[in-house]
């Protein structure tokens, strides 16, 4: 069931509030920057499901643009916290969020551990499909 989750950076100068379903499924993906940051998220979500409530001075971002698609990467410049992301991918319906599972402040840890995990093979831009070895996501 949907829910609003309550969110920041380690600092807490960025917080957010986000409306989101985790036992809607999860992802995590093999891609180099996923892979050196551990990122698992909850994707795919509208704008209007994500709300940032402070800190927008201090967001840096990091992204990755092709013909195919966009994707920022956000982070708190004062304690490097990655928080959320976003772009625009059309198989996803356009413009979209992510957010940063390890951001949340309110999931109970049981409700983490039990919402399913999809795992995409960004490392090969193969994102529709799993990677041979998840082990390590």
């Amino acid at each position: 069931m949907k829910r609003w989750y309550q969110g920041s950076c380690h600092c807490g100068t960025v917080t957010f509030k986000v409306h989101m379903d985790v036992a809607a499924g999860t992802g995590k993906c093999n891609c180099s920057f996923c892979w050196k940051q551990r990122n698992w998220n909850v994707g795919g979500l509208k704008p209007e499901a994500f709300e940032l409530l402070t800190g927008e001075e201090a967001l840096t971002s990091y992204g990755r643009e092709s013909e195919a698609f966009s994707i920022s990467h956000q982070f708190c410049s004062r304690c490097g916290t990655q928080t959320h992301g976003g772009g625009y991918l059309e198989e996803l319906g356009g413009a979209f969020v992510s957010v940063r599972l390890a951001a949340i402040n309110d999931l109970p840890v049981e409700d983490l551990v039990t919402a399913p995990v999809t795992y995409s093979d960004g490392l090969h831009d193969n994102w529709w499909n799993a990677p041979d070895e998840i082990r390590h996501l």
